[in-house]
């Protein structure tokens, strides 16, 4: 789903800015929406937006103080947009302010692979104290995220408080929903109080409400949380739940998130997915 930041070809000798590398003729998404100046890692850089990916290099000089005149290469960084999750405008705020702050930049969310089947998040700064420019930069890109159909806005969340030695509750808020805040997805959570509570709670709840059905626990939970999902489907269908010869598919996802001792069923959907 993400991809770390790579790095594309070299541009020629810089003189007083140096250009972006030379790029095959562009595709469908690839004609620029907005090019500036930001300070990235403390360096100026020259940033390019388009549908399709953020990319920049750093403003470089011909050669540096003292140096025999060699010119020096600017080495390009490239961020598909569609590995990105969120974009926020950074402030510096007092302690205790929610509002307002000083305008520092631009912060782009992203998830890079970790290793096999797992990702981490990374943020990627974009310095700059104009608010106007900023405001822009926010909007294009934000305009970009919500272009991607298939991301979810609303989520609903069940987490099992018994799963791997009682930690599912504190994976799935300190870990979990400030993910989904910063990506701004709404999400309704109830954590279950007793065996088949998933199920009853999704027999009854408006499924045309959410995107998708998390679960937080083990292999349990998930065989119960499935199990509803599917059941709600049959109902809704008009099916003999008791005996379906040709089930009918739950009509939203359900997402995985392990938490539990014997996580076989997560196993299996991740290398299947994988």
């Amino acid at each position: 789903l993400f991809r770390g930041c790579r790095r594309g070809p070299s541009s020629g000798p810089a003189r007083a800015v140096a250009p972006l590398a030379a790029a095959p003729p562009a595709r469908a998404g690839d004609e620029p929406l907005l090019r500036g100046i930001f300070e990235i890692g403390k360096r100026s850089c020259d940033v390019v937006l388009s549908a399709r990916r953020l990319r920049w290099s750093p403003i470089l000089p011909e050669s540096p103080t003292g140096g025999t005149g060699v010119a020096l290469q600017a080495q390009e960084e490239i961020i598909e947009m569609k590995d990105v999750f969120s974009v926020k405008l950074k402030r510096r705020r007092f302690a205790g302010q929610q509002k307002g702050g000083t305008l520092l930049g631009i912060t782009i969310f992203k998830c890079l692979h970790k290793e096999e089947n797992k990702l981490t998040d990374c943020a990627i700064h974009l310095n700059n104290l104009s608010e106007d420019h900023c405001q822009s930069w926010f909007r294009h890109l934000k305009e970009i995220l919500n272009g991607f159909q298939n991301r979810p806005k609303s989520l609903k969340v069940f987490v099992n408080p018994s799963s791997h030695k009682r930690e599912a509750t504190n994976i799935y808020y300190e870990k979990v929903a400030p993910l989904f805040k910063l990506a701004d997805i709404k999400t309704d959570v109830t954590v279950t109080e007793y065996e088949g509570h998933a199920l009853l709670v999704l027999k009854e709840c408006e499924l045309q409400a959410f995107d998708g059905v998390v679960c937080v626990g083990g292999d349990g939970s998930v065989s119960e949380v499935a199990h509803g999902l599917l059941l709600r489907a049959q109902i809704d269908a008009g099916k003999d739940t008791e005996y379906v010869s040709k089930p009918v598919r739950a009509p939203i996802p359900l997402g995985v998130i392990p938490a539990g001792e014997n996580e076989r069923y997560c196993y299996i959907l991740l290398v299947i997915c994988s």
